[in-house]
């Protein structure tokens, strides 16, 4: 918003005691109604001044500032694009004009002004920064980045954004050398030290990554990005104690289930603590293993068992029964068993197997059933 207002009032020149249309402007009503962020109402105010065909510069200009500050973007555009219209080399309403395009979704258009903008001042930095944060494609913005980057190398969000590029890349040597620039010139931007705890960790400057990890702490920041990062650094230190506690500081319920078991697992056995790191591991396996996978073998079978392929339908449902299922499985391989093979001893193991898996209380008619059918194949 201070930016705005800055292009706004070097735009217009600040010239609030100058009558305007032959019609006095009361220079403290309008000021009041800004200071007060009454945009709409100095929007219509200032209507009701000028003449609604209005050329003048200063007056398109106010119309055109408070339209934008009010969000009444149609209005905003049309007054910017009559200046624009009268002054199409001025990169206050070029930026004004691509920043409403932005805000109405039409991030092509607005492209089209930042282009224009460069064509004028070749090294704005902010443009790529525009350009880079409204391309939908990676290596345009990848490419916009780097040429902000290299008029700016100390800006934190263009830092930043380049940065993640590289850790993505997996090139952290680039990573490292995009992110201390801007971090020795703002050493206390906690955006920029978050991305330092992870390119130490993976440049193995452990130390150095626990001790950001350690600093953000104390600023108030406890993310799982921070303690899962700072945990990785202990765990690959061999100090499994400390490790472990930043692991169990992570919020399990907003991190990677998997990821987090498994290094729980690996940690506790680092400890040489077995017992714990058992369920851990299981919880990863688990964690790792889609829940339809059960249902895709209970399809596979039951298109083996479509097309008589009997003894494959069996070898389907059995590998079901690796994962979390319901019981029905059993019952399927038990019916083939029975009605397909003709091996009344394994139909009978597996319907056993199937009636264990029943509680009671929901479904007796189903126990009295599976009971009977018991009985009658041990005749």
């Amino acid at each position: 918003m201070k930016r705005l207002c800055f292009l706004f009032f070097i735009l217009i020149g600040v010239q609030f005691s100058n009558a305007q249309s032959g019609i006095k402007l009361d220079n403290e009503k309008l000021l009041d109604y800004y200071q007060t962020q009454r945009y709409a109402e100095a929007a219509l105010y200032l209507q009701s001044i000028f003449k609604e065909d209005t050329e003048n510069p200063k007056e398109i200009a106010q119309l055109a500032y408070a339209n934008i500050m009010a969000n009444k973007l149609t209005e905003a555009q049309k007054n910017y694009l009559k200046l624009y219209a009268q002054q199409p080399k001025n990169l206050a309403i070029l930026f004004n004009l691509a920043t409403i395009n932005i805000k109405r979704g039409n991030n092509e258009k607005a492209k089209g002004y930042y282009q224009e903008i460069l064509t004028i001042d070749s090294t704005n930095y902010r443009v790529y920064k525009q350009l880079a944060d409204i391309s939908p494609n990676l290596v345009e913005k990848f490419s916009f980045l780097l040429k902000a980057n290299k008029l700016n190398p100390i800006d934190g969000e263009i830092a930043f954004d380049l940065t993640q590029f590289y850790l993505d890349m997996k090139d952290y040597a680039r990573a490292k050398s995009t992110l201390y620039p801007a971090l020795n010139a703002d050493t206390a931007n906690l955006q920029l030290l978050k991305m330092k705890v992870p390119i130490c960790l993976f440049m193995k400057e452990f130390d150095e990554s626990i001790a950001t990890g350690l600093r953000l702490l104390s600023y108030g920041d406890s993310s799982n990005f921070v303690v899962s990062n700072m945990a990785k650094s202990y765990y690959s230190k061999l100090d499994y104690t400390n490790a472990l506690k930043y692991f169990l500081m992570v919020d399990v319920t907003t991190f990677d289930a998997e990821a987090l078991s498994y290094n729980l697992g690996l940690t506790y056995r680092g400890l040489k603590d077995y017992k714990n790191s058992i369920p851990q591991f299981k919880a990863a396996i688990k964690a790792g293993i889609s829940d339809g996978i059960s249902r895709y073998y209970g399809l596979l079978g039951d298109s083996y068992e479509r097309v008589d392929q009997n003894d494959e339908a069996n070898a389907a449902y059995k590998k079901g029964l690796n994962f979390d299922n319901d019981g029905s499985l059993l019952y399927n391989i038990a019916l083939v068993y029975e009605s397909k093979l003709n091996d009344k001893k394994n139909a009978i193991v597996y319907y056993e197997r199937y009636l264990n898996t029943i509680k009671p209380e929901i479904q007796p008619k189903l126990i009295g059933f599976l009971k009977e059918k018991i009985v009658e194949l041990k005749k």
